[in-house]
Formats: C-alpha cells, structure tokens, sequence
C-alpha cells in the first residue's frame, strides 16, 4: 500500500499501530513559537519517530516534502527510491532525503525494517545535508554504534512525550545538532550516558499526568495528590513550562490523540471517550485549536 503524497508517515494499520511504535508531529503553532526562539531556530524537527518492524510501511512523496528527512535503519532492509534510483538500506546504515525532491520508500517484505527518523528544517539545515553530500555522494552511509545513537534517539522522542513546554524544545532541538553529528562526524562520536531526567515535582506531576490520560484531572485532584495549594502549584509549574497544569494536560492528551488517529482506526467518538472527554463535540473543538485541523482533517492527512 503506498500513501499519496500529502501523507507524511502512511503505514498499514492494526488495531493499535505498530507494536512499540512512537511519533510526534508538532502543531503548527509550536512550529511557529520554535521558529521565534533565537536560541533554536536555526536547526529544529518539525517530526520525530520510530517504527519497529515496519511490515507494509511505505511512503510517496511526488512532490517531495517540505523538511529534510533523515532515516536511519536500525534492523532489517528497506528501499528509498530517488531520481528514479533505488537505495537499498540495510541495518545500521543512514540516508538523508532532500527537501522538493520525489521520492518513495519501503520496508523489504522479507526483512522489514525498524527505523528511526526525522523530519527537520532551519537555516542550517541545507548545511548539514551539503556535508551529507560531500562526504558519502548521495549514497547509504553504513554506521557503527548502533546502541549510544538509539539512546540518543529514544531521549529526545521521551523528552517530547513530555509535553512541548520551551525547556523541552529548547532541550530536544539543541539535542538535534548531536544526533546529526553523530552521523556525519561519526569518528568523533562520544556516547552520552546521562539521560535528560529532573527528579523534581513538575516532573512527577508531568509523569501522574501521563499515567492518566483517561481522567478528567482538575487542577484541585493534582494538588491534592502532591499536597500543594491549587495556587502554588499553579504558579510552580506555569515557572517550569510555561503552561498551566491544565492547559498542558490538555496537550498530552491531543498529543495521544493524534497517535490514536495515525495509528488505529478508533473512531473519533472512542477517542474522545478514551482520553477522558465526555463530550466528543468539545473534544473535537480544542483538538482543532491546538492542531488547526478537525481530527479526521487530521488522520486524513497523517493517517488512513
């Protein structure tokens, strides 16, 4: 099954996706706040995932995308079709899409692959894919240190679970200039062995929120379990990320809604209900204000 070419990430679908399957796709206007923030600007991703043993998984672009794409394949075979050529990528190698140009790609039927990748764009990004360019002529890279660039990879996708506050962009997107060094200056790779972790109370607040995407939490019901005033620990976590505890409550849950939306076939109504919106109609509204597109906009665009 191929997707056409409005499609980002078009995979065949099973009642829950992929088995192990994560995706994030920033909403136009968290793009539009990164694209304001001097200190990152410059380099950012617009999506980030992986996809493991990506049976049927194939994208078509015809007229290309609007980022540069970089896939790396961490297990089995794929094909990357550009400028009328075939690329075949094994395990552990690496291959950079440029932004405008055609293209298609596919896990191989008998080996399908796992891959991570990223969507990613600024100023400095043309930079980056010149050095691609000049260092391995437009060709597969195979790579080593398989592990440390998993770690590294798998950070800044649970950095970005985490919720789209500044300090997380800021984090994941600074984080970016690594991850791609450690394609292209591979030599000189140092793996890092500290995962990005504050043992702190918005962070635990962070962390309940997550285990209870299915409840209607108010502001009062987290205070209570992390024994604060509502006051305090409003001001507490609006200092940390910028966001209220609600309103950033509520990003998490959109955030799960669109994985629900790109990676089942629940219906809109089965969303609302399994995120904790009783009122499918509400559910709908502030997925638009947050997303700017209605859900099935949505999975009609980035899903099935």
């Amino acid at each position: 099954m191929k997707a056409n070419n409005a499609m980002k990430e078009k995979t065949t679908l099973v009642e829950e996706g992929f088995l192990g399957q994560r995706m994030i796709v920033l909403p136009k206007k968290i793009i539009n706040g990164v694209q304001k923030n001097p200190l990152i600007n410059t380099l950012y991703f617009t999506d980030i995932g992986f996809f493991p043993r990506a049976n049927h998984h194939s994208v078509k672009r015809l007229k290309g995308s609007k980022e540069f794409i970089l896939i790396y394949c961490c297990e089995g075979e794929g094909v990357i079709r550009v400028d009328n050529k075939n690329k075949i990528i094994k395990s552990n190698s690496f291959y950079i899409i440029a932004p405008g140009e055609p293209h298609e790609y596919y896990a191989k039927d008998n080996n399908p692959w796992s891959i991570y990748w990223v969507h990613f764009t600024g100023n400095m990004a043309g930079h980056f894919y010149n050095k691609f360019i000049s260092e391995y002529l437009d060709s597969p890279v195979q790579i080593a240190l398989k592990e440390r660039r998993i770690n590294l990879f798998e950070n800044l996708i649970g950095v970005m679970e985490d919720g789209y506050s500044t300090v997380n962009l800021e984090y994941v997107n600074l984080s970016l200039w690594q991850l791609l060094n450690t394609f292209l200056y591979k030599h000189f790779y140092v793996e890092d062995r500290k995962k990005f972790s504050e043992n702190n109370t918005v962070e635990s607040i962070i962390g309940h929120m997550k285990e209870n995407l299915n409840m209607a939490l108010k502001i009062d019901d987290i205070a209570a379990k992390f024994n604060y005033s509502s006051s305090h620990l409003f001001t507490l976590f609006k200092q940390k990320t910028g966001y209220s505890p609600i309103h950033y409550f509520n990003y998490l849950k959109i955030q799960k809604a669109c994985q629900y939306l790109i990676f089942t076939t629940k219906s809109v109504k089965e969303i609302s209900f399994a995120l904790g919106y009783n009122d499918p109609l509400y559910f709908s509204r502030l997925f638009k204000k947050i997303m700017s597109s209605s859900p099935l906009q949505y999975r009609k665009k980035y899903g099935h």
